[in-house]
């Protein structure tokens, strides 16, 4: 009667696991956890050496637990040289599985559980199943509490009681308890493992949208939040935000370390700033998504300029020189109505670079704008070579002194691409500063600029100057001065006729490397001329850092210069010029009564269509020849 009612125990455990190991054929990814068996408690567990693998109760239940847990149980190979002892010590085994009392040091392990106690030699004896520190402390934990729960059964005492008794039907029943309570340890072992193994899985997944280095959402988190956390009514006051940096900019100015404390910095506020309401992802190196709820397009603008602001100022404490790392676009979701998730961020990168285009806190992308920056991508694939493969062209704007005759002229470039046509610096230059090529364009200039003094001298125009700009990026360059020199002395001209002319940036530079690069400069007899004075980056203060021969009034004073506020500031700025010894050009004068405006203010050069346009190579020599020939009467 005992025997059925055993039966029916271990028959009904059985089924009782198999159904729950069903319940785990969806785990995903495997990991091993390797097993130091006992080669001699028969039948719990033994070695055979003629099948040359572990046999007995409990190498069953592994093997069947390995097939359906998403654990793969395995059994280390056996040795008779080697102890569990030294495999435990060594973290060779993650389980030790029915080790003695005595056997195994207790400091190897993590967590061991009493298993049961048997009569060895007429005294009584603990086995132990031990799970050791080469497991984490969660699995670890996990798998010790289920076999302690069973500790105290009422199957383990009955199991100590027969394996303590003699006979065969004995021995019989013996086993029989022995596999119902062993059952029983890792039916609940297995409840352990679902459990463990179903919140790894919803960890893995959950870790699967974090990105690890800042702790907030990677791209996948993104996609997630756009395709399954905003319901199709909210989508019109949903927008897509792409807080982002300009890259070749950071690259140029910082290195590896100083970049990535800038990501994480920035990070770790767009995570202290997210709203409730707003899904914050990192979706590329130095780039943010954040989605969010705005009753208005306006709203929308403030929350990104307002952001964008924090920002700046949260870097800044960090370091100075941080602040203006990065700038916003808004994809609006409303003005996109069949705007996927990728589609709204790719808009919204759109603006943000159209933001540091226009050196605006956000900008809104626009139709015209993503076929802008679509274009803009086009072109950067493409300038790499484009020095190299001789696309682009010099052009000249005369210049001309107080009395109207042409004393030189700027040589300024045109990019004759392949597929866009003739293109102006607008529409390349700052592209080119962007991804740091614009060094090798302005070395290229200055060739042309080189050749076409050596033409004029041998022509007897050997008193004309000619300008060609230099970037302050291209200035503060440590090999710049070398590759001048190198350039410069292969041609036949009067020096102080070629004039390098620095012009405005955004980027902050090394003014001590730029200082020496001019001075080199002027020890080899070039002019410095500083541009755009009065408006964007130059300043005045660089009139007293920097040994400046002449400076270059911007053009949006020029034009102004009729109006008496525009007037006073123009005449002071060509008083203090003159004060320092600094001659004085007036670009951007295109009628009479500006150049009457800049004269009576006292500039000494003027630059303008109102004398000359900008002329390609042989429309600047016609343009010589006919005031030569107008100068000799004969026009």
């Amino acid at each position: 009667m005992r025997r059925k009612k055993l039966l029916g125990i271990t028959l009904c455990a059985v089924l009782t696991i198999g159904a729950l190991l069903c319940c785990m054929q969806d785990a995903s990814a495997r990991e091993t956890l390797l097993i130091s068996g006992n080669a001699d408690l028969y039948p719990i567990e033994s070695y055979d050496r003629s099948r040359e693998c572990y046999v007995g109760l409990l190498p069953e239940l592994y093997e069947r637990l390995s097939e359906q847990t998403g654990y793969d149980l395995v059994y280390l190979p056996y040795s008779k040289n080697t102890t569990q002892a030294q495999q435990a010590e060594n973290r060779q085994a993650d389980i030790i599985s029915a080790y003695p009392s005595g056997t195994v040091d207790s400091g190897a392990m993590r967590r061991q559980v009493l298993l049961c106690t048997i009569e060895h030699d007429g005294a009584e004896r603990a086995i132990y199943v031990g799970f050791t520190n080469a497991l984490t402390p969660e699995l670890a934990g996990a798998l010790a509490q289920a076999l302690e729960d069973l500790s105290g059964a009422e199957s383990i005492g009955v199991l100590a009681d027969y394996m303590n008794s003699s006979g065969a039907e004995a021995y019989r029943t013996r086993w029989l308890i022995t596999l119902a309570a062993l059952i029983a340890a890792m039916l609940a072992a297995a409840v352990a493992l679902i459990v463990f193994a179903r919140k790894k899985r919803a960890e893995q997944k959950t870790n699967a949208l974090i990105d690890p280095r800042y702790g907030i959402g990677n791209d996948g988190y993104y996609l997630n939040c756009m395709e399954t956390l905003i319901p199709a009514p909210l989508r019109s006051i949903v927008y897509v935000f792409c807080i982002g940096c300009d890259m070749p900019s950071l690259e140029r100015r910082f290195g590896e370390a100083e970049r990535e404390e800038i990501f994480s910095r920035a990070a770790e506020y767009l995570r202290l700033d997210c709203g409730r309401e707003e899904y914050l992802a990192c979706v590329g190196r130095g780039m943010f998504a954040l989605v969010c709820q705005c009753g208005s397009r306006e709203a929308a603008q403030q929350r990104a300029e307002g952001l964008i602001r924090g920002l700046d100022g949260y870097l800044a404490g960090f370091r100075a020189e941080y602040a203006g790392a990065f700038r916003a676009g808004i994809c609006s979701l409303s003005e996109n109505p069949d705007c996927g998730a990728e589609a709204a961020l790719y808009n919204a990168r759109q603006g943000c670079a159209h933001a540091f285009r226009t050196e605006t806190p956000c900008a809104f992308s626009t139709r015209g704008m993503i076929d802008e920056s679509e274009q803009l991508e086009r072109l950067r694939g493409s300038m790499s070579k484009a020095v190299e493969k001789g696309e682009f062209k010099p052009y000249l704007q005369f210049v001309v002194d107080r009395a109207g005759t042409v004393v030189g002229a700027e040589a300024v470039s045109r990019w004759q691409n392949p597929e866009e046509g003739l293109l102006k610096p607008s529409k390349y230059i700052d592209l080119m500063i962007r991804a740091g090529t614009i060094t090798e364009l302005d070395l290229y200039m200055l060739r042309c600029a080189c050749v076409q003094l050596q033409t004029w001298k041998r022509e007897g125009r050997g008193t004309l100057w000619l300008s060609c700009n230099f970037t302050r990026q291209s200035i503060a360059d440590e090999k710049i001065l070398a590759r001048v020199r190198e350039i410069v002395e292969q041609y036949d001209f009067t020096r102080d006729c070629l004039v390098v002319e620095l012009t405005e940036d955004s980027y902050a530079h090394d003014r001590e490397a730029a200082l020496q690069t001019i001075e080199g400069l002027h020890a080899m007899g070039l002019r410095i001329v500083l541009d755009d004075i009065g408006a964007g980056y130059s300043s005045l203060s660089d009139l007293s850092t920097y040994p400046i021969d002449g400076v270059k009034i911007d053009r949006s004073i020029v034009i102004e210069s009729a109006l008496p506020r525009a007037r006073a500031l123009l005449e002071g700025m060509i008083r203090l010029s003159h004060d320092m010894g600094i001659r004085v050009l007036c670009e951007g004068v295109e009628d009479k009564a500006t150049c009457d405006a800049v004269l009576a203010a006292g500039c000494d050069f003027i630059q303008g269509f109102y004398f000359s346009r900008v002329l390609p190579g042989r429309e600047a020599e016609s343009f010589l020849r006919s005031l030569a020939a107008r100068d000799r009467g004969e026009g």
